[in-house]
């Protein structure tokens, strides 16, 4: 898809099509929801869904991305970037949205996070590990991105699966424990 307009219009009518997207999903499984629907439900019409989405999923695409930035910004206010800061992060982000990933979930959509995920990381690792990852080649840093990724990501997907039982951070310390190779960490007592 090409590049998204930033102009104001543009950016209020993708967030009214994310909105009633969303709206439409508490009332109905997202295999169900047509175009119509939704831009019925967020008042415009037909023609500026497709100036702005190609599909549904691309609507959801959009605003996984627009989380994660907004979940970005809370590591730049972090003094250590250690796995267990990073982590607690972005556990208690995906808290707050919770319902959210609960309806992802059910409409077995889970997938598309794993995939904003695979867009993401890579960014989020060359901007916060480069001195850390700069010694190693492309082919170690592509691989270090997509095993990173699946982790986190199906530590999210069990966490939602399992009711968000846990806290953010003893999920976050069960990633560092696994990150740092400390398994002898007993991290949840039963």
């Amino acid at each position: 898809m090409n590049e998204k307009s930033h102009n104001p219009i543009s950016l209020r009518s993708r967030r009214m099509i994310s909105q009633a997207l969303l709206q439409l999903m508490e009332e109905k499984p997202f295999h169900k929801i047509s175009i119509k629907e939704i831009t019925a439900t967020a008042e415009l019409v037909r023609k500026t869904f497709y100036r702005n989405f190609q599909t549904k999923e691309d609507v959801l695409k959009e605003y996984i991305t627009e989380l994660m930035k907004e979940a970005e910004q809370q590591f730049e206010s972090l003094d250590a970037l250690t796995p267990y800061a990073m982590a607690n992060i972005y556990f208690k982000f995906w808290q707050k949205h919770r319902h959210f990933l609960k309806l992802l979930q059910q409409n077995d959509l889970f997938v598309i996070v794993l995939k904003q995920l695979d867009d993401y990381v890579p960014f989020i690792n060359s901007r916060y590990k480069s001195d850390l990852i700069q010694e190693f080649d492309d082919t170690f840093i592509e691989y270090y991105n997509v095993f990173n990724t699946a982790g986190i990501w199906h530590m999210l997907e069990k966490w939602i699966s399992r009711g968000t039982k846990e806290t953010p951070e003893q999920l976050a310390q069960i990633y560092s424990d696994i990150t740092l190779n400390n398994p002898n960490n007993k991290t949840l007592k039963k």
